[in-house]
């Protein structure tokens, strides 16, 4: 009996190593992702119109970074925008795609808005990409389009979700 123990107590040790070595791993493959993702995009940040029609259409997008853990983050900005996962709803707009701990992607429409004529100014439209690029620091990307006013609107969401 006192071998079966120190049998079960080595093999449980061992498997919780390993665990350990493999998330080290899986961080640090992020890591240089995020890296190389950095050093080949850069961080972005613009505002552009586009008219059509007699409409203006804006867009804007932005980067910043966080010392936060990504998997918190992740929380907070789905919980502020309402996404869910591809799987549970596809007609649900706002969708969401994840690589645990590494890289999160959400994107999604809601709603439009109207001017004063009555006349759409398209689908608002947001997507937001966090990414662990190393050294406790998660690059948080964003870019949305629609009415000046949502646009407005989903930046300082954004910004208040991530800095709470």
């Amino acid at each position: 009996m006192h071998y079966l123990k120190y049998a079960l107590f080595l093999t449980s040790a061992v498997l919780v190593t390993g665990c350990v070595e493999l998330s080290a791993i899986n961080t640090k493959v992020g890591e240089i992702a995020g890296q190389i993702n950095q050093s080949i995009y850069g961080s972005n940040s613009s505002n552009t119109k586009v008219s059509h029609n007699g409409v203006t259409i804006h867009n804007n997008e932005g980067s910043f970074t966080s010392r936060q853990n990504i998997d918190k983050l992740f929380i907070k900005v789905r919980r502020e925008f309402g996404f869910r996962p591809v799987e549970t709803d596809s007609r649900a707009g706002k969708v969401y795609h994840t690589v645990p701990g590494t890289l999160y992607h959400v994107s999604g429409f809601f709603g439009h808005d109207e001017d004063s004529r009555g006349v759409s100014l398209g689908d608002n439209y947001l997507e937001v990409i966090l990414e662990n690029t190393g050294n406790n620091a998660v690059s948080i990307s964003w870019e949305a389009s629609g009415s000046e006013r949502w646009i407005k609107q989903a930046e300082s969401r954004l910004t208040k979700a991530v800095k709470n």
